[in-house]
């Protein structure tokens, strides 16, 4: 188990790449919870790494260890971010505001002027997060996620304009 970061110190967010499958692997695994199967496997993760419309960023804590990451991809004047995570022991720091607050910046950097997510209907505490940064719905695919006893939930899509972004 990691230990948790002190939230006198922010986390260090860099560019990821194929560099660094393994170290995000790690954290992919951590985070999502495998009853409702959204995790990518490590070839999905760098196949999208691997296109030219798809950027990366991880969090890094004091010890320079992956903690979360942010996987987006480019498609004209938008930018969906395909996958956050946070590891556990790091939730709650800021870590995870700092991550789509990048991913932003990045979209801005692209000339994008909105981004787009899609979550979980049920998971309070993602919605929570993207509400707070600006984040509102405007769309739904119901049933879209199959958990394993069977229970289905919607996806709802977010997305945040881009014209007043302002760290």
């Amino acid at each position: 188990m990691n230990p948790p970061v002190s939230p006198l110190i922010a986390p260090v967010i860099v560019p990821a790449d194929a560099r660094h499958i393994d170290a995000l692997m790690v954290v992919m695994r951590a985070s999502f919870d495998p009853a409702f199967g959204e995790a990518w496997s490590a070839l999905q993760l760098g196949g999208t790494l691997a296109l030219d419309s798809s950027f990366a960023r991880q969090a890094l804590d004091a010890a320079g260890v992956a903690q979360g990451f942010t996987l987006s991809r480019s498609a004209g004047p938008e930018v969906e971010l395909l996958l956050i995570a946070v590891h556990p022991g790091q939730r709650g720091n800021g870590m995870g505001r700092a991550l789509i607050n990048t991913a932003c910046l990045d979209a801005v950097r692209r000339s994008a002027s909105e981004i787009f997510l899609e979550v979980r209907e049920n998971n309070q505490a993602a919605l929570s997060l993207y509400r707070q940064a600006g984040f509102l719905e405007v769309g739904r695919r119901p049933n879209y996620y199959a958990g394993v006893t069977g229970a289905r939930f919607a996806a709802l899509t977010m997305r945040r304009r881009l014209d007043n972004f302002d760290l």
